[in-house]
């Protein structure tokens, strides 16, 4: 059986084999964990460039940690260089920010030679994601978008059919919120007005796009209810 630790003790020193070694491990122990985020990834369009990034930041940190070495000279002045450095990308998806975490963290360990640490570290993490990805946690999904729909002027509308509104806005939303509402006025010409409609405006999180067409055919179908909408914020075709 291979031997990690003997491994790991034969590569401490500065030679040519040693680093294109600690090279190529990192290389192929974050090879793996970008294509495990590939193939659990559940969003529409990646970070532009993301995958490349969690496969190539592993080797140059892992360059920096031989460089270091012991040395807390090296680390400090190192560390002033660095600084120089500003990194603007923002990774929004947390899930994102864990993966490149553990890409550097990949680096890292091979850098201070703790092969057995990378792989093991890599090998459980990856697992961890499949567990997570095939299980319920991962399903429990919804998705977020605007409802719009508008009202005759709040003087020809009573209060039971308000309520109406609300509640079956309620029972096929998970949560809620209203974000503005005014009123609007429909012109037929320049000179006249043809009739004032009260607009309202929802930030809603629904479990899926069945459940939104039953919740926009439900309000379009409500007396004095007109131009239902619904736009999505995660990418999914508006109703």
């Amino acid at each position: 059986m291979f031997d990690f630790s003997s491994l790991s003790n034969n590569l401490e020193g500065y030679s040519l084999t040693n680093v294109i070694i600690i090279a190529l491990v990192s290389f192929v122990l974050s090879s793996l964990i970008a294509f495990t985020y590939q193939k659990t990834v559940r969003e529409l369009e990646s970070p532009r460039y993301f995958i490349q990034s969690l496969i190539l930041i592993s080797i140059p940190v892992a360059t920096v940690m031989q460089a270091i070495g012991d040395s807390l000279a090296r680390g400090l002045g190192l560390l002033g260089a660095l600084a120089i450095i500003r990194f603007r990308t923002t990774l929004r998806n947390p899930r994102n920010m864990v993966f490149m975490f553990a890409s550097i963290s990949v680096g890292i360990a091979c850098g201070v030679y703790g092969l057995i640490i990378g792989v093991v570290g890599t090998v459980g993490f990856c697992l961890v994601v499949i567990l997570i990805h095939f299980s319920t946690i991962s399903n429990i999904t919804s998705i977020v978008g605007i409802l719009r729909f508008e009202i005759p002027d709040q003087t020809g509308f009573t209060t039971t059919e308000k309520d109406q509104i609300d509640q079956i806005i309620n029972n096929h939303c998970i949560k809620v919120s209203l974000i503005r509402y005014g009123v609007n006025k429909k012109r037929k010409n320049k000179e006249s007005i043809e009739a004032k409609a009260v607009s309202f405006e929802y930030k809603i999180k629904i479990s899926n796009q069945e459940t939104a067409k039953k919740l926009v055919n439900e309000l379009s179908g409500t007396e004095g209810v007109f131009n239902v909408k619904i736009n999505f914020n995660d990418g999914y075709e508006k109703i």
